[in-house]
C-alpha cells in the first residue's frame, strides 16, 4: 500500500491503531476491530450502523487512547507505553495534522510498529507529504482498501466476501437511480456550522475531483444534483447564508456528518442547525423546510460497512419512489431500522461473514 509499499508482517497483530473511522470500519469488516486500542480520532467513527447486524461487535470509540493532544500534537510517549503492532494509518497525516516531521515518523516505524494506511478521503493537498518517499503517491478505494488490509492481516477470502457483497449491492443501487431530469437539487450542508455558531452555513460540493476518495461517495455514486454547482471556484466548500440558500433554494437539505453531530461533546449540535434553520423567518421560506425535506448526511469516515448503510439512508432520502422513504426524522435521537422488505442490502449475509470471521479467530 502507498506510500509505505510492502509490508510482510511475522505475525498477526494484537494491538492496532487507528484512524478516524474509516480504518476501524474496514478492521470491523474483516473482524479485527477488538484489535483496536488508540485512534487518531474517535468523535467521527460512528458505530450506530453495527446495532443492526446481529452478531457485529465494536469497542466503545470512546474506550480508545487518542495519538494527539486536543491541540494536536502527537503523543509520542503515549505511543511508546501502548507499544502497538500496527499502525493502519497514513504515516503522512502524522506529519500534515500533528506537527511530527520525517525524523519522528522514521523512529515510531523502527521502534515502535509500522505504519500500513492511506489518506484517500478527499484530495491532497499541494504540500502535502511523501513519506518515505519524495514523490507523490496514488488514492484507493474502498474495495482496494479492504484488499490490501484483508491480505496484509491473513484475511483475504473475508475481504472477497466484503467485496463481492458491497460492490453487488451498490451497482443494484445505482442501476435504479432516477434519470437527472427527474432527480431532486440537494444543498449538502454542514451538519454544526450554521448562523448562530459561525455566522454562516458551509455547503459542500458532493462530488470530489478524486474519482476513489470515499468521504463523500454516495452522493457521486447514487448522483446527486447539486445545488451549487458551479460556485465553488476549486474549493471543496463553500460559505453560504439564507440569502444565497434562498437563491437556489434546494428541494432537498442533507446535513453532512449529521451522524456524528447527533452527540457530539455531549450535545446534539445536528438538532441545534436544524431547528435554528426551522425559527428562522428566512430558514421558513426554503422549500426543503416547507416540505420537511430535511435530512441527516453520513460520516465522511466510511469504509465498506458504513458506506453500505449511509448509500442506502441517501437513496431513500433522495428517491423514494424508487427506493422506498426513509423513515427517520431529523431530530430523533436513534436512527431508524429499515424493515426487511425494503432494505437495499442484506444485513444476515454481511453479518454472518464478519461474524464467521470472529469465530474462525476465536477457534485458533
Amino acid at each position: 500500500m502507498a506510500p509505505v509499499g510492502d509490508l510482510r508482517l511475522e505475525s498477526s497483530p494484537e494491538t492496532i491503531v487507528g484512524g478516524w473511522g474509516f480504518e476501524e470500519d474496514i478492521l470491523t469488516a474483516l473482524g479485527e476491530a477488538d484489535k483496536l486500542v488508540a485512534a487518531e480520532g474517535n468523535q467521527f467513527w460512528f458505530t450506530g450502523f453495527y446495532d443492526q447486524l446481529p452478531g457485529v461487535d465494536v469497542p466503545n470509540p470512546e474506550s480508545l487512547e487518542l495519538v494527539r493532544t486536543d491541540d494536536w500534537s502527537l503523543r509520542t510517549e503515549v505511543l511508546y507505553e501502548l507499544d502497538p503492532d500496527l499502525f493502519a494509518t497514513d504515516p503522512n497525516r502524522f506529519i500534515s495534522y500533528y506537527g511530527a516531521d520525517e525524523g519522528d515518523i522514521s523512529e515510531i516505524n523502527d521502534s515502535i510498529g509500522p505504519f500500513f494506511g492511506n489518506a484517500s478521503r478527499r484530495r491532497r493537498g499541494d504540500d502535502w507529504p511523501t513519506w518515505p518517499g519524495d514523490k507523490s503517491y496514488p488514492y484507493y478505494d474502498i474495495p482496494e482498501f479492504v484488499s490490501r488490509y484483508g491480505a496484509l492481516l491473513g484475511k483475504s477470502e473475508t475481504a472477497a466476501a466484503i467485496n463481492t457483497l458491497y460492490e453487488q449491492a451498490l451497482q443494484e443501487m445505482r442501476s435504479r437511480v432516477p434519470p437527472a431530469s427527474d432527480r431532486p437539487s440537494v444543498g449538502l450542508l454542514n451538519a454544526q456550522i450554521n448562523p448562530d455558531n459561525e455566522g454562516f452555513f458551509r455547503a459542500y460540493n458532493p462530488r470530489t475531483e478524486i474519482d476513489k476518495a470515499y468521504g463523500k461517495k454516495q452522493y457521486r455514486d447514487l448522483g446527486t444534483v447539486d445545488a451549487f454547482e458551479g460556485e465553488y471556484d476549486g474549493q471543496s466548500g463553500i460559505q453560504v447564508d439564507y440569502e444565497a440558500l434562498l437563491e437556489v433554494d434546494p428541494d432537498v437539505l442533507v446535513f453532512h456528518f449529521g451522524v456524528n453531530y447527533r452527540d457530539w461533546n455531549g450535545e446534539d449540535a445536528l438538532r441545534k442547525t436544524v431547528e435554528g434553520m426551522r425559527d428562522s423567518s428566512l430558514g421558513q421560506e426554503l422549500t426543503a423546510v416547507q416540505e420537511d425535506n430535511l435530512y441527516v448526511g453520513g460520516s465522511a469516515y466510511q469504509g465498506p460497512i458504513i458506506n453500505l448503510f449511509q448509500t442506502e439512508m441517501l437513496g431513500k432520502q433522495l428517491y423514494p419512489d424508487e427506493f422506498g422513504e426513509w423513515p427517520g426524522e431529523i431530530t430523533a435521537g436513534e436512527l431508524p431500522e429499515i424493515p426487511e422488505s425494503e432494505q437495499l442490502f442484506d444485513r444476515e449475509e454481511l453479518a454472518d461473514i464478519v461474524s464467521e470471521t470472529n469465530r474462525a479467530a476465536d477457534s485458533q
